[in-house]
């Protein structure tokens, strides 16, 4: 594959200085929401009259906020569809088809790494040194909630510091570039130019325009396309992509959530009615044939072929910031989809769970405890963190035991340092009886604490959906 002259990784540049890669409109005024999203001429240069079919590969990156991967195709095979499942690091036995979003920078705010390879190695840093690098991690929804989103927009990384963030996005960005060109190289015959690879990167469809000029810009300094030639950059609504996803299963290869109980962690002889609004909805979803809940599965058929003309669907996309919904129709047996109301959502994710656990620990040992064990043991914090997402993820409605969360020893010994207390005397003192304290150095939250966790995040997407299920 030749070799473009792309921007280095480890020297993105500030406003001020020259620039790495070509400054585009947007970026030049310093306004991320006065250049159009989608394929546009450039104002500066006549885009060159391209062929109906010029791209050779289409990489299409999921930039999520909890986690992140990419898939490829050669457009003379385009059925065929290769999905990165191989990242440096990871958990030893585990199958990772994507890698985390966490982004290491330097003390000198050079890139180092990006995903697994960051999260671990950022792990392993004496808890000194780690206050010096930064560490970026769920940081995608900070643009969404950015109301004044500019070049200038900065984000903090864990340890304090800040950095513009379209130098974060870039250089993430940059990363899954240089990640994804090694694969086709690897899988391709021929010799691939910049210009013959189509980039497509996912959005959330609440994104305003801002949001999503942003990503944009951040994919011209990372060097994935020149702003002369947007068009070899498509910015895709994630809903949407997953309805077209959805539109080419089999209906067996998805589950009828109305039709069978649900089994996520806990014993089918053992499992216990939902005692939630969503068993509510549930129920009141499955009365219709055309408002069955299926939960997608991974395979390739053709929906639309066991479908009828007039069948309407919903895909909602549950992402780690953002819950996406999009209402198609099927309008001919082998063809068309219909919009019937334009792509919606909200800030819904699991990352609610995740600041409602935040906000829990506050309760108990003290806001500015919590603010000040982050500052000073970022990577202590990073570890928390990490223990309670994997609890997290075992969370289930019929659940009766406790869920364990191991606290490092370094929360532990800060606590006592900063307060004269054990962290059990704490738990004591907070009167939260849902939360218990193991003598093996685990907090054990309850399944009245763990409902208490997701119960906001699930009534905020119950709610929407109901809403969406209402309309004429």
């Amino acid at each position: 594959m030749a070799d473009e002259a792309q921007p280095d990784p480890d020297s993105l540049q500030i406003p001020g200085d020259h620039l790495s890669a070509p400054s585009s409109p947007a970026t030049a005024r310093n306004d991320c929401s006065i250049t159009p999203l989608t394929p546009s001429p450039s104002p500066r240069v006549e885009v060159r009259p391209r062929m109906s079919c010029p791209f050779s590969v289409v990489v299409a990156i999921d930039f999520g906020t909890t986690s992140s991967g990419y898939a490829f195709s050669f457009t003379q095979d385009s059925e065929a569809i290769h999905m990165m499942k191989r990242w440096e690091g990871g958990d030893p036995g585990v199958a990772n088809q994507k890698s985390p979003t966490c982004l290491l920078l330097t003390p000198e705010l050079k890139f180092h790494s990006f995903g697994f390879a960051a999260r671990d190695f950022y792990h392993d840093l004496d808890p000194e040194e780690a206050r010096h690098w930064l560490y970026f991690d769920k940081f995608k929804m900070k643009i969404h909630s950015t109301s004044d989103l500019t070049m200038e927009t900065e984000l903090e990384a864990v340890s304090g510091r800040k950095v513009r963030a379209i130098e974060v996005f870039a250089h993430a960005l940059h990363f899954f570039r240089e990640h994804a060109l090694k694969e086709v190289k690897d899988q391709s015959s021929s010799v691939l130019e910049g210009e013959d690879i189509r980039w497509v990167i996912t959005v959330p469809a609440v994104w305003r325009q801002p949001a999503k000029q942003f990503m944009r810009e951040a994919a011209y300094l990372a060097g994935l396309v020149s702003p002369d030639c947007p068009e070899q950059l498509l910015i895709a609504l994630e809903p949407e992509a997953a309805s077209i996803y959805c539109r080419k299963l089999r209906l067996h290869q998805v589950l009828d959530l109305s039709l069978q109980p649900i089994t996520n962690g806990f014993d089918l002889e053992d499992s216990r009615p939902f005692e939630s609004s969503f068993r509510q909805a549930r129920e009141q979803l499955r009365r219709s044939r055309h408002s069955r809940v299926f939960l997608v599965e991974s395979g390739t058929g053709e929906l639309w072929s066991e479908l009828q003309t007039g069948d309407r669907y919903i895909v909602a996309d549950c992402g780690g910031g953002t819950v996406d919904l999009t209402v198609h129709q099927i309008e001919q047996p082998q063809g068309t989809l219909k919009e019937l109301y334009k792509a919606s959502g909200g800030p819904y994710g699991a990352v609610g769970v995740d600041l409602a656990f935040e906000a829990m620990l506050c309760q108990i040992f003290g806001e500015d405890f919590i603010k000040s064990f982050k500052a000073k043991r970022p990577a202590a914090w990073v570890d928390l963190t990490i223990a309670f997402e994997a609890r997290k993820r075992t969370a289930a409605p019929g659940r009766a035991n406790a869920l364990n969360i191991s606290l490092p020893f370094s929360f532990i010994d800060f606590y006592k340092r900063q307060r004269g207390q054990s962290v059990e005397a704490a738990l004591r003192k907070s009167n939260m009886n849902i939360v218990k304290w193991s003598s093996q150095g685990m907090l054990r939250l309850t399944q009245e604490a763990m409902n208490e966790l997701f119960q906001p995040t699930i009534s905020n997407i119950v709610k929407h959906i109901e809403e969406l299920v209402a309309k004429p």
